[in-house]
């Protein structure tokens, strides 16, 4: 049974005992709306801005049905960040280069409702977002006063993990795949994407391409709903060994989330090393600046003997983060304590910064760079197994969650 073990993570921030229950058990008990950048309006704008509500639909997905249903290539649809599946989200789509907003009325699609299109002449970015708010409804927990216990010892803060669903909730190998990616060995990236199954999985399909590669034999059994592996099995039919096509054959954002996977997993195994030698800001540790919304920025400065006290002022308000490694080939290390966890767990995995110079998929390729690793949850409200609150920009709600549940299966979460 995969564990968070597995993606990194094996320390809490809080000390108490957990609640126990189950994230998601109904799609309708997680629901997350996105907090836009601004969108201006213009009547003759070449873009045009959908706001949209999707009922149990995983945002790349969407993309793909919709440019299909458009006419056109997914390219030109961009989106500010990515959504669980099983969950209720409303975020802002972005079609470049479209006018014909009268066209959106006739798309039909269940668990698709446009709730507003308008034109403008800005488009959106991955990142281009102030925050996202969360409703989720925890089941099957027991919300006593452990709940506040763990409230008081949080203190509006929490580890920044990357959770499961940066890995993949029902198969987590994204990280696998990636670090297979970045040591060159694209045969067995390919092998564990489309062969590995999950633990409640048994995809016949699955099981024949990683024992043999077959991957003429492996589509006859594989699953309808592994789009994207059956895309990568055509191509190995038609280009026999070529697994670095095959990898090509993904969409862009997917294969980069191979090798972001993998830099947050280790990540999290650093921020999971760090808990457990003490949170708290150190000589040689490197703070991350804010912007004017409290939103770390990767501006930073490095804790001294003489800094240390107006940074840890600046910390205890939500105006400076320690921080530490999403690890690539521009990435140096901290200092101190935190520098040491770094250099530790980069020998343990057999890693360098070249590695993450990816030769043969140069757009693969990652310098790195630095986040936060903890975080702070805004507008908190909580009644009975109901939790609201608000995070910045990247920040796992399941990370936050999983300090209440403390259940360390990720069928939970």
């Amino acid at each position: 049974m995969a564990t968070h073990r597995d993606i990194g993570i094996y320390s809490y921030l809080s000390f108490s005992p957990g609640i126990g229950g189950k994230l998601k058990r109904e799609i309708d008990d997680f629901f997350v709306e996105e907090i836009p950048v601004d969108l201006p309006r213009s009547d003759n704008g070449k873009n045009t801005i959908i706001l949209v509500k999707l009922r149990n639909w995983e945002t790349n997905r969407f993309v793909k049905i919709l440019s299909r249903r458009l006419g056109m290539s997914r390219h030109r649809i961009r989106f500010a960040g990515t959504k669980d599946k099983r969950s209720v989200s409303v975020q802002h789509f972005c079609i470049m280069n479209f006018r014909d907003v009268d066209t959106l009325s006739n798309i039909r699609l269940g668990g698709v409702e446009i709730l507003n299109a308008f034109r403008s002449d800005k488009c959106i970015e991955l990142g281009d977002l102030m925050g996202n708010r969360f409703r989720i409804v925890l089941r099957d927990a027991t919300c006593d006063s452990r709940v506040e216990r763990i409230e008081e010892e949080l203190r509006g803060r929490f580890p920044n993990f990357f959770g499961v669903q940066r890995f993949g909730a029902a198969r987590p190998v994204t990280h696998i795949v990636g670090k297979h990616i970045i040591l060159g060995e694209f045969e067995e990236a390919v092998r564990y994407y489309i062969g590995f199954q999950g633990d409640f999985e048994r995809d016949e399909g699955r099981r024949i391409f990683f024992d043999s590669l077959d991957a003429r034999e492996a589509i006859k059994h594989i699953s309808e709903r592994a789009e994207y592996e059956r895309a990568m099995l055509n191509h190995l039919i038609s280009h026999p060994g070529d697994y670095v096509g095959a990898i090509r054959s993904l969409p862009r954002t997917l294969a980069m989330m191979f090798v972001h996977a993998y830099q947050s997993y280790l990540f999290n195994r650093m921020v999971s090393e760090r808990i457990r030698d003490g949170i708290d800001m150190r000589v040689g540790d490197v703070v991350m600046k804010t912007d004017p919304h409290g939103i770390p920025k990767q501006e930073f400065v490095k804790v001294s003997g003489f800094n240390i006290d107006k940074l840890k002022k600046l910390e205890a308000v939500g105006k400076a983060y320690v921080s530490t490694l999403l690890f690539g080939y521009e990435s140096e290390f901290s200092g101190g304590l935190q520098g040491e966890i770094e250099r530790r767990i980069i020998e343990e995995e057999g890693i360098s910064r070249e590695d993450f110079r990816i030769r043969e998929i140069p757009e693969l390729s990652s310098k790195g760079r630095r986040r936060n690793m903890v975080a702070r949850y805004l507008d908190y409200h909580r009644e009975d197994c109901l939790f609201s609150f608000t995070l910045h920009p990247g920040v796992y709600a399941t990370s936050l969650m999983r300090e209440f549940m403390k259940r360390e299966e990720l069928e939970f979460y």
